[in-house]
């Protein structure tokens, strides 16, 4: 029932009254009992208690004896079976842990459940035994501050104990109840403790049956617990409260003392026991109070009949009935209902009683809630509920409100209720209440609570008001609210601070208890402060000095709730703030046996923002020791350490299990500050671990001097003034916050006492060694930390892989493992350790030579700092891309490219350590396959070159075997592990060292592998078509290879080649497909006509250029001969012309339009002796070369096709031409068919580019579709090609567009020269008809040939078959068989 988790002392008995007993043997126990002496008090243990039932089951004394339920006196059993015998078994919690205790023991034994500024919650240590071992049982109970003691009630038994001494197992008064309850769904009886007569020290006990009445008393709690043993010894006083109505129950007892007992009905009657006379005797007495609407009438079987026949005026919606003000043998009883009528009584110890004040007070305290709360104004007055009232101190404000009338009046504090849209709201009303009637004072809202009020009589809601008159206390069946009700002094102070909205308001909480725990409030009460009784002599009894409010709780034992006093000043009032809710949890709710409720309630939810500003506030506090939960000084700094680790954690899991989701920021500087303090942790143990070892604080020297080495701006000085001497301890006390730069000077301290104290190898090896603890201790523990933890900080979601997150890093400030100064001294320090070890790693001897262990330790700890390494380069750059800031992201960029670039040469010069497997396993893990490969090959080859040593033992040399065999396996493994990355590294590798045969011998073993890699590159085309065709027997990705390169091939030859065969293999693939695909090749053919028209340019130039020693030497020649009349005075063009010939020179592939410039641009030079003479043809070949370019800008092979003809009309002299004086026909006809015009002209008829009837398309104009693109143009129409820079964009640069336009510029103005001078837009259309006739007359000597021919033909087909004739007639066959004629 009320039972603790914590475990406690072996229980103390106390002394009996007879410590002379005279103790009996097993032997008699079946024997008589003996009496014992008169007064005899009881020394019965908390394990008195009998089942309900069992009479003849013993009960157990202190002194060791056994009393069964008829009175004799038995041996004392044994322990195990005392168990059986328990009868009111309680709820047993597990028991707490020592980390428990210690974390809220007080000396008094009782132990801190929460803490702070307002209040705090304890659990008292004093808990009958019976009880906190177990549970079970219906029970309920009451606390009784004045005597310090607590009464526990079950179905038939009682046990009281003092609750506030520090003893765990009190003295317990024990005792079977006279009148037991019949049924067990029965109500539990209902008693109280009595004001001790003036004849004992000790209260004496009432108890009232709830459903027949019956009334017991005892004068005195030894005389109650003594009935057991002595039951013939009648030392009560039964009674009984009167005439009961047919159902009618006991619902509670009120202590009223002087004037006795107010006993409340289930049917709304109050009663007025008395346990004494009007002379001080025992006395059982009741009296129903009468004259008022809510009691209706008196006792007695008439008065019940009357009420029973009659139309009785009682009630039943009687919802408190209290105690007031005492004054000797007279007490003030207040009585209200739920519909808000309010009572006072005057009730005298004789029985008599007389109504002082009935008023209706609804309409009133209504009044005063709404107006207090405009949106309430609409509400019924129905709607609200009277729950509790109470009477308050003396010294209340609510007593000084004046209500204009005459003394009597009584300050009360009620509790009200109402049901609102999200819950039941609660309201506390000060008022004054005088004969007739009230005023309502300041009205507290409570709203920290919703939870609807229980309807069961037990379990209603009270409220209580302790001396002084500061705290109210709401106590509900499973929580109790602690509102602040102290009236602010009227002052100029408060009406400004009411005027600036500055005065805050009054606190209030709620304490609840955990989910899940079977506990319930089965009793309560206040203890007044100190300063209220000052002038009771209670100095024999534990009391708190503040006011507070006693529990009786089932399942949890006695918790005390203490208010603090308030401040003086309103605006030092602090609210329930969430950081001190927190602070609370991570400080006191971290033990699962804790019985108060630390997850929050619906009702108190804080605003997200005010959660992460606390949470971090808290955090920081615990990492730099600023903490009340955390101890700044303490033996073991190790334990300091774990305490603050610790409360982190449990901090991290309170806001996970509690709170919403934190913003990502947020969680993310949680994790941070817990990194920093398990680094901390790390880097502790290993420099307390070197102490201890070494017993020297000198010989681990680097730690001391590095925290002396850090400036006051990055380091919280020690003050050796306030006794701060230890200046290491006190750095991890209060700067670890600051730890990277711990991690920053691991590898500068080094630097530093190296430039300033010249070190040994032998010493800078150490200092090497503990520089490599300090960074590796921090940067592998902050890594961990964050991967085992990502689901504690809700990261879980993160995409990170080892504590290295892989994307994500936009929205996050600058990771403290991977700043600047971090990536550059970790990799400095990575650098100055292999270096140290590789220069020492075979030298154990010799002057100034470091300690081999040390230098063994330095070597094989670079694996992990490698590692370690990698780890914060790679956050570093990806953060710094994920920044909006270009500066950061070019970092990045740099941080990036430096890591990719020393990656390789740290892990592999891990192999000059002898730790290739070690360096294999980092190259896998961060995917450097290129690194891999080449530590795999060289490992490889050097086991190789060892195996093959003649001195060898057979065991040795099949050991080396044995190893490159597993080499091998692991290169062949790894094809199915990291698959295509693994093979672009090999077969790369592979091609760079010239070990083609390896690759393809690879290739055969993993032909998928091999293919894709030689497809995955252009440059690899010459290999892929190759191993398609021979390989995968592929002609299509054959020949898609080899087109695809053929495209950006430059040299001439190999394109024709590449050209050629990807076209034979798209050919072959189509036939294999069995579909028609030629139709796709017209762009190789074009390409291929490209190449052709190429190389007839090159051996028509050739001959002129024969007898030139270098290619440089070939243009100066063709300059020379073919760059004389084109381009002589334009720099520009002939520049062109010149790179044109160079490249032609050095078969390059010229492309269309520098094939098109060098075609147009050189001279015409005629060669009898050549036959690839082009003399004539240049610029037919040129219109050739642009249509097969399949341009897809219309606009540039518009201003390609106007140049060429601009270029074909000038390179003639047309005023020449034109002047035909003294010239016949034949000459003039000669000369207009010399011009380049008439032969391009006529090679375009020829060929037929356009047609030459009219009845086709007009010879001149533009084309007006892209199938047949060019046309010959006019004069006029090529006029201004090319003479803006605008134009030319897309061919020159920006720096030769203008030189290059204004060559043109002179080409169209010799252009304009002709037309005007030499008519050369009329000859224009002369020369067309004239090649055209020059067509035609080719064609008609070409026919006249074809006819000729034939009849030669025929005549001579006529000859041979005369002949053939007389050979078969004559036999005319010579030796030979030739047939001859005679």
């Amino acid at each position: 029932m009320f039972s603790t988790s914590t475990p406690l002392p072996p229980s103390i008995s106390s002394s009996t009254r007879n410590p002379r007993r005279r103790q009996r043997n097993h032997s008699d126990e079946n024997g008589v009992s003996l009496p014992r002496a008169k007064r005899q008090r009881s020394a019965l243990s908390s394990d008195t208690f009998v089942k309900p039932g069992a009479e003849d089951e013993p009960v157990a004394d202190r002194a060791g004896l056994e009393t069964p339920a008829n009175g004799s006196v038995r041996r004392g059993r044994s322990a195990a079976k005392q168990a059986d015998v328990i009868e009111m078994p309680v709820r047993g919690a597990k028991k707490a842990t020592t980390a428990a205790v210690e974390r809220g023991s007080k000396t008094d034994g009782s132990i801190v459940l929460t803490k702070n500024n307002q209040y705090a919650v304890t659990k008292l240590p004093a808990l009958p035994d019976r009880i906190r071992n177990n549970h079970g049982e219906r029970a309920h109970g009451s606390i009784f501050p004045e005597a310090s003691y607590a009464l526990a009630l079950s179905a038939t038994h009682a046990l009281i104990w003092p609750y506030a001494t520090s003893v765990s197992s009190p003295e317990t008064f024990s005792f079977s109840l006279p009148h037991p309850s019949r049924r067990r769904e029965d109500p539990l009886p209902l008693g109280s403790l009595v004001t001790a007569s003036a004849s004992d020290a000790e209260p004496g006990l009432v108890i009232v049956m709830p459903l027949s009445g019956k009334v017991t008393y005892w004068e005195s709690i030894t005389s109650a617990a003594a009935l057991d043993l002595v039951r013939q010894q009648r030392l009560g006083v039964d009674g009984s409260v009167g005439s009961m109505m047919s159902g009618e129950v006991v619902i509670h007892v009120e202590n009223a003392e002087p004037a006795g007992f107010i006993l409340s009905f289930s049917s709304g009657r109050i009663a007025l026991l008395a346990v004494r006379d009007g002379q001080g005797r025992p006395s059982v007495t009741s009296q129903f109070l009468k004259g008022s609407a809510i009691t209706g009438g008196g006792g007695g079987f008439f008065g019940g009949l009357k009420n029973v026949f009659g139309a009785g005026t009682w009630r039943r919606d009687v919802a408190a009935a209290r105690a007031g003000p005492s004054k000797r043998s007279e007490r003030v009883v207040g009585v209200a209902t739920a519909m808000g009528t309010l009572q006072i009584w005057d009730v005298h110890r004789g029985g008599h009683h007389a109504l002082q004040t009935d008023v209706d007070a609804r309409e009133d305290m209504t009044a005063a809630i709404k107006a207090s709360n405009p949106e309430l104004r609409g509400r019924p007055e129905g709607d609200f509920e009277l729950i509790d009232f109470a009477f308050l101190p003396p010294t209340s404000p609510a007593n000084e409100i004046s209500t204009g009338e005459e003394p009597p009046s009584h300050a009360l504090m009620a509790l009200m209720a109402f049901k609102g849209t999200d819950g039941w709201n609660y309201v506390l009303l000060e008022m004054t209440l005088s004969r007739d009637s009230i005023a309502v004072g300041l009205v507290h809202p409570i709203r920290c609570y919703t939870t609807p009020p229980p309807q069961a009589s037990e379990k209603r809601p009270r409220v209580y008001v302790p001396r002084p008159f500061h705290t109210a206390f709401v106590v509900f069946d499973r929580a109790v609210v602690i509102a602040s009700v102290v009236r602010t002094p009227d002052s100029p102070d408060q009406q400004l601070l009411l005027d600036s909205h500055d005065l805050p308001e009054p606190f209030e909480d709620v304490v609840d208890f955990r989910e899940g725990l079977d506990v319930t409030i089965v009793g309560c009460a206040v203890e007044e402060g100190r300063e209220a009784e000052a002038e009771e002599a209670k100095a024999s009894r534990r009391r708190s000095r503040d006011p507070g409010c006693v529990l009786l709780v089932r399942g949890g034992g006695v918790v005390r709730i203490t208010a603090h006093s308030p401040p003086d000043d309103p605006r030092e009032v602090e609210a329930a703030t969430v950081q001190s809710k927190i602070e609370q949890a991570i400080q006191y709710g971290v033990e699962s046996q804790n019985l108060l409720n630390f997850a929050g309630r619906s009702e108190t939810r804080f605003p997200l923002e005010e959660v992460e500003a606390a949470a971090l506030k808290i955090s920081r506090a615990i990492v730099d020791s600023n903490s009340k939960a955390i101890t700044i000084v303490t033996p073991s700094m190790e334990y300091q350490l774990k305490q603050r680790s610790a409360a982190l954690m449990q901090l991290a899991a309170y806001l996970h299990q509690t709170f919403p989701p934190l913003s990502r920021l947020t969680r993310w500087r949680l994790m941070w500050d817990a990194e920093r303090l398990a680094a901390a942790r790390a880097i502790w143990k290993l420099y307390d671990t070197r102490l201890r070892e070494t017993g020297d604080r000198k010989k681990y020297a680097l730690l001391v001097q590095l925290v002396d080495m850090m400036s006051e701006d990055i380091n919280y000085q020690a003050r050796e003034d306030l006794g701060e001497l230890d200046r290491v301890r006190h750095w991890f006390v209060r700067n670890v916050a600051r730890i990277e730069y711990l991690v920053f000077w691991a590898y500068n301290s080094v630097a530093e006492i190296q430039r300033h104290e010249r070190q040994t190898m032998a010493s800078l090896a150490g200092l090497i060694s503990e520089a490599n603890d300090l960074s590796l201790g921090a940067l592998e523990t902050a890594f961990r930390f964050r991967h085992d933890n990502m689901q504690l900080y809700g990261l879980q979601e993160e995409r990170a892989m080892k504590g290295l997150l892989v994307a994500g890093y936009d929205g996050l400030p600058e990771f403290w493992t991977s700043t600047r100064m971090i990536i550059d001294t970790t990799k400095a320090l990575v650098d100055l350790s292999r270096e140290m070890a590789i220069t020492y790693w075979t030298k154990d001897k010799g002057d100034d030579v470091p300690d081999p262990r040390v230098i063994r330790k330095i070597g094989t700890e670079n694996v992990r700092q490698v590692e370690v390494c990698c780890q914060v380069f790679q956050e570093r750059f990806r953060w710094c891309l994920a920044q909006d800031d270009d500066a950061l992201k070019e970092e990045g960029r740099q941080v990036r490219l430096i890591h990719l670039g020393i990656r390789g040469t740290q892990i592999g010069k891990l192999a000059r350590l002898g730790l290739t497997d070690q360096a294999v396993e980092l190259a896998e893990k961060y995917h450097d396959m290129p690194t891999l490969v080449q530590l795999l090959a060289d490992e490889i080859t050097a086991v190789a070159e060892r195996a093959k040593r003649p001195e060898l033992g057979d065991d040795e040399a099949a050991e080396l075997e044995d190893r490159i065999a597993s080499l091998e396996k692991r290169v062949d493994r790894n094809f199915g592990r990291f698959g295509d990355d693994w093979a672009k590294a090999l077969f790369t590798a592979q091609l760079q060292k010239g070990k083609l045969a390896s690759m393809m011998q690879q290739g055969e073993e993993r032909p998928d592998f091999l293919t894709r890699f030689l497809r995955s590159n252009p440059a690899y085309a010459k290999l892929s078509w190759m191993n398609d065709v021979l390989a995968e027997q592929n002609y299509k990705e054959a020949g898609r290879a080899l087109l695809g390169f053929a495209r950006k091939e430059s040299d001439l030859w190999s394109r024709r080649v590449e050209l050629s065969i990807g076209k034979l293999a798209r050919l072959a693939a189509s036939a294999q497909d069995g579909e028609d695909k030629g139709r796709r090749l017209g762009w190789v053919e074009a390409e291929l006509e490209l190449v052709n028209i190429q190389q007839r340019l090159y051996e028509h130039i050739s001959p002129a250029v024969y007898g030139a020693i270098d290619d440089a030497a070939a243009v100066d020649l063709a300059m020379a001969e073919f760059g004389k009349r084109g381009v002589q005075g334009k720099a520009a063009l002939k520049n062109i012309l010149e790179q044109g010939l160079t490249e032609l020179f050095a078969r390059n592939s010229l492309g269309a339009q520098r094939l098109v410039d060098v075609l147009t641009l050189m001279d015409q030079r005629f060669d009898a002796e050549n036959p690839e003479d082009l003399a004539g043809q240049e610029f037919h070949l040129a219109l050739q070369a642009l249509r097969l370019s399949r341009n897809e800008n219309k606009a540039d092979a518009e201003l390609g096709e106007r140049m060429i003809w601009r270029r074909c009309m000038i390179r003639d002299d047309w005023t020449a031409i034109n002047d035909t004086q003294l010239k016949d026909d034949r000459a003039v006809e000669r000369a207009a068919g010399g011009t380049a015009l008439f032969a391009t002209l006529k090679a375009g008829f020829k060929s037929g580019e356009w047609p030459r009837r009219a009845s086709e398309a007009p010879l001149t104009g533009r084309a007006e579709t892209a199938k047949e693109p060019f046309r010959p143009l006019r004069p006029s129409e090529v006029l201004g090609a090319g003479c803006t820079p605008q134009e030319l964009g897309t061919r020159f640069p920006e720096d030769l567009r203008e030189q290059v336009a204004h060559d043109l510029r002179e080409e169209d103005a010799r252009l304009q020269q002709f037309i005007e001078a030499g008519r050369l837009e009329d000859w224009y259309l002369g020369i067309v008809e004239a090649a055209k006739k020059s067509i035609a007359e080719d064609v008609a000597e070409e026919e006249e040939k074809a006819k000729k021919m034939k009849e030669v033909e025929e005549s001579m087909a006529t000859k041979v078959g005369a002949g053939t004739v007389v050979a078969r007639k004559g036999k005319g066959v010579d030796a030979e068989g030739d047939v001859f004629m005679s």
